[in-house]
């Protein structure tokens, strides 16, 4: 297992389908990025760049193949049993050495505050520390989205540390000029001619995942 996870692209690891009472977590599928347009738009100014464009078919094609080819990525997609999909969840920047990645999960408008993140996450850390057997998951997480950080808490995850990045430049909204921003403005930033917005980076070894699941266990 050490040697195959140090040299073998994410392409060539067979996933296994992950279930839970609602959801599934399964490999990409060509057919998926049709089924992701399909999803209705963000409203939210601040998560407006997650909504995509149309394509055409080389689009489609290109957007499928970069996920599924790119050798420090795993990008899976997230269903219904009855097969709606719901969302994605990808670990990508893969040091195969250091066994560890980051974790990227997002769900479509009509998916989000039904507890699917928490339950997506919680089912595929088995898969991700056990079978893949990694150290460390960690990601990063804009401090104004507090839902998602109250998932990563539940999940284990805990923050090590904060940072800035730059603002979406796809994003248009002014965050220091528009009322409807007062509350978050305290998460942004100027540096020059840029926008830099607050992230949290959180972090989840397997040691501590096995030790919560060792209490969650022992309360049960």
């Amino acid at each position: 297992m050490d040697k195959l996870q140090k040299s073998t692209p994410s392409e060539s690891i067979r996933v296994p389908i992950l279930k839970s009472k609602r959801l599934i977590i399964r490999p990409l599928m060509k057919g998926d990025i049709e089924k992701r347009l399909k999803w209705k738009k963000y409203h939210d100014p601040l998560f407006a760049h997650y909504n995509i464009p149309k394509m055409t078919a080389s689009q489609k094609k290109e957007w499928y193949w970069k996920k599924k080819r790119n050798p420090e990525m795993l990008y899976q997609s997230i269903t219904s049993p009855r097969g709606r999909l719901l969302g994605f969840l990808n670990i990508f920047d893969i040091d195969w050495a250091k066994r560890k990645a980051e974790l990227g999960i997002y769900f479509s408008p009509d998916s989000i505050d039904k507890g699917y993140g928490t339950e997506a996450i919680m089912l595929f850390l088995p898969y991700y520390f056990e079978s893949l057997n990694f150290r460390e998951m960690y990601l990063n997480v804009a401090s104004l989205n507090k839902r998602a950080i109250k998932c990563y808490y539940k999940c284990g995850f805990e923050i090590s540390r904060t940072t800035y990045y730059r603002h979406d430049p796809r994003s248009k909204i002014d965050i220091f000029g528009d009322a409807r921003f007062r509350d978050v403005r305290k998460y942004f930033k100027r540096e020059g001619d840029k926008v830099l917005v607050q992230f949290k980076v959180m972090k989840l070894s397997r040691e501590k995942w096995h030790a919560l699941n060792a209490k969650s266990g022992e309360s049960g």
